[in-house]
């Protein structure tokens, strides 16, 4: 192969690596919760989310087609037209290598309670907004 002859081989390889890299998540599968919530609910939500990665930790696999691939809690101010409201956003992210880790996640999730330390649907019925997207595609990924 006259690339490899020539030495770029490791050129060529380390190009397609960044280009997976760059796209890795495409065409994977991802579900979303956003909670909004009053800053006194904060001790709770972090609690909430420091169970829920015990959980997943123990319960999900990370190989495989039912692979969890990412998994991410984030916390921060809420802001309404570039203006903070004084409410606090509860981001969680997961992303799967298809649908049947989200399935098996849901499936896993009947039997969650004795993780928590805190009643999750009392957290989310005392937020003032949640957003949940079960599933969705990625279809950009950098």
């Amino acid at each position: 192969d006259f690339c490899l002859s020539r030495g770029l081989g490791d050129v060529y390889k380390r190009q397609a690596l960044k280009y997976r890299e760059r796209n890795m998540y495409q065409n994977k599968k991802q579900l979303q919760f956003i909670w909004i919530f009053k800053p006194e609910l904060s001790d709770v939500a972090k609690r909430v989310a420091e169970d829920h990665v015990k959980w997943m930790n123990e319960t999900h696999t990370k190989e495989g087609e039912k692979a969890l691939i990412v998994l991410n809690w984030s916390i921060g101010p809420e802001f309404k037209e570039g203006v903070e409201t004084g409410n606090i956003a509860l981001i969680l992210t997961e992303i799967y290598e298809n649908q049947a880790g989200i399935d098996n996640h849901f499936m896993l999730a009947q039997n969650n309670g004795s993780y928590f330390r805190d009643d999750l649907d009392e957290f989310a019925k005392n937020c003032e907004q949640r957003v949940t997207i079960h599933s969705s595609d990625v279809i950009q990924s950098m």
